[in-house]
């Protein structure tokens, strides 16, 4: 099964994950801006990266998002979503949604097994994270998918 992991930047919290992601099980990574164009046709499985900003996935996500071409996809391929977060409220729910939502009105289901671990932020929130435990635990998600 071919993976690729779509990541909004090449920096923060989110990058790091999937970068280690990325080199420890041989998944491609793709850094995306809006333009961003990929022949998603190669993939049976694409994981969506994210931080979570106000509930809502980083522009670039959207955007890219807004620009895929369905017919370009596997009809079998399977979506789902990465993200890094500070751990508030429901803002991983309504994130999820939101991605969800986008990826419907491409007639794209996104499986509901998601996840998600602490990002460390603005030097005072979280600021052991993303740490081992949670590389080990995105680790082992990614190799059931």
């Amino acid at each position: 099964m071919k993976k690729l992991i779509v990541c909004p930047k090449t920096f923060g919290n989110t990058y790091k994950v999937c970068d280690y992601m990325s080199r420890e099980l041989g998944i491609e990574l793709k850094v995306i801006n809006s333009t961003t164009k990929i022949n998603l046709e190669d993939y049976d499985a694409i994981i969506v990266a994210s931080g979570i900003y106000g509930n809502h996935p980083h522009k670039n996500i959207s955007n890219w998002i807004n620009n895929i071409q369905s017919r370009n996809i596997k009809s079998n391929v399977k979506f789902y979503t990465f993200f890094t977060w500070f751990g508030r409220g429901k803002s991983d729910v309504d994130c999820f949604n939101e991605i969800k939502n986008l990826l419907e009105q491409k007639n794209i289901k996104l499986e509901d097994n998601y996840m998600k671990c602490f990002g460390g932020g603005m030097g005072f929130v979280r600021k052991s994270h993303p740490n081992q435990d949670d590389y080990n635990n995105v680790m082992q998600w990614a190799k059931e998918l």
